[in-house]
């Protein structure tokens, strides 16, 4: 087997239980959004598949802040506007509804209690067909940036925590 350089990101929580793996073009567009938003939260979806065994959820796509969204400079609601044509394309691609990302600029990456309550709501809603969704949250102060991702199931969230992986057998 080669061994293949990983410049991904990758989380896992304390328990191992839930992996994501984040692509490092997917986070820097994202990080791209948050720069031309600032000083306003901002935010958009993740998409990308599960791992054969369904151990780690693959971030491979995000989407641009939707149309329509309301951005406030400690708020930041989502619209769905435009979103059918990103969900429909990507399921052709094999990929599906992993989550929700939002900015919190110049703050803390940690959830409010209105991101929690948005995210427990989705993992309940039916429609996403995503049971456990993955909430990502950039957040910082200045230049210094901090991530923040989660999983969420009915009621609580799981904490994922960055670990370093440098290579990977191929």
């Amino acid at each position: 087997m080669k061994k293949e350089k990983m410049d991904n990101m990758f989380f896992q929580d304390n328990n191992q239980r839930f992996y994501v793996k984040l692509e490092k073009s997917v986070y820097e567009k994202i990080l791209h959004y948050c720069l031309i938003s600032y000083p306003k939260e901002t935010g958009g979806i993740l998409i990308g598949n599960y791992s054969q065994n369904l151990s780690t959820a693959n971030i491979m796509q995000t989407s641009e802040p939707p149309q329509k969204s309301i951005h406030k400079r400690n708020f930041f609601k989502r619209s769905s506007n435009g979103l059918k044509s990103i969900f429909d394309d990507a399921w052709k691609n094999g990929q599906y509804y992993l989550g929700e990302w939002h900015y919190h600029p110049d703050a803390s990456a940690k959830p409010s209690s209105l991101d929690i309550n948005q995210m427990i709501a989705f993992s309940k809603d039916e429609n996403l067909k995503c049971p456990e969704p993955i909430l990502m949250i950039i957040g910082g102060v200045g230049i210094s940036r901090e991530i923040f991702i989660s999983v969420f199931t009915e009621n609580s969230y799981i904490v994922l925590n960055h670990i370093e992986v440098d290579y990977i057998d191929n």
